[in-house]
């Protein structure tokens, strides 16, 4: 997996529903990148370089929320809330507007959409205490198959100490015709002292031109905690 900066997605997801949100402002791509350079270099970065270390902050980000009410995290996002909209206040006072037609972007001829489907992330419990449940086996299907996952991610996956218990996939894109495509998910969690469980969803996905394998805000399916009883 490619050295990557947790920050930059955060930033992305936040410019774009301010943008979005603000009639003021005429939004465009090169402004959303101005915007979004503005704060990240006014942010200190995260870096991740792994699927345990995505596991693990994701991890640690849901169990200080748990703690703490959710108030540091939620400090953190006005941060960056405020932050953006004092990049697109500044950045609009630097630019004119641009010509409407040299921004239309022409759709490139294809034949086939890629399906980027979302970063998954749940946790394993036990069920009557309620502790994070390690060396459990979580085995991903996408349409009743094993899912063939992106780079330096595992399927099935093994919980353990470092991550507390959580667990993460990857899927790898699919390619297709069909612009829009359903995908029926299902985790089968198995442990030698528990009984075996299962959580199933429906993913329903929207063709794109190029593939993501990068870890976006906006695409991260939070599976809860599955919780196992004893045999």
């Amino acid at each position: 997996m490619e050295l990557k900066n947790y920050q930059e997605d955060l930033v992305l997801h936040v410019a774009e529903i301010v943008l979005a949100d603000r009639p003021d402002v005429e939004a465009s791509e090169a402004l959303l990148r101005d915007v979004a350079a503005y704060a990240l270099n006014r942010l200190p970065p995260r870096y991740i370089l792994s699927e345990r270390g995505f596991t693990r902050l994701a991890a640690d980000h849901c169990i200080e929320g748990e703690n703490g009410n959710g108030k540091a995290g939620l400090t953190g996002l006005v941060e960056v809330l405020l932050l953006v909209n004092k990049a697109v206040d500044t950045i609009r006072g630097r630019r004119k507007p641009a010509n409407l037609e040299q921004r239309e972007e022409v759709e490139p001829p294809m034949l086939c959409y890629w399906h980027n489907l979302p970063y998954l992330i749940g946790r394993t419990a036990d069920a009557a205490s309620g502790k994070a449940l390690l060396d459990a086996t979580i085995l991903c299907h996408l349409n009743g198959k094993p899912a063939e996952m992106g780079p330096g991610w595992a399927n099935p996956y093994r919980t353990n100490s470092a991550t507390r218990g959580f667990f993460s996939f990857l899927p790898h894109p699919v390619k297709a015709k069909a612009k829009s495509r359903r995908f029926r998910l299902e985790l089968r969690i198995e442990h030698p002292d528990y009984r075996s469980a299962s959580l199933e969803r429906t993913i329903q996905t929207q063709g794109e031109f190029s593939t993501s394998q990068h870890i976006s805000s906006d695409r991260i399916l939070n599976l809860g905690t599955v919780q196992l009883k004893h045999r």
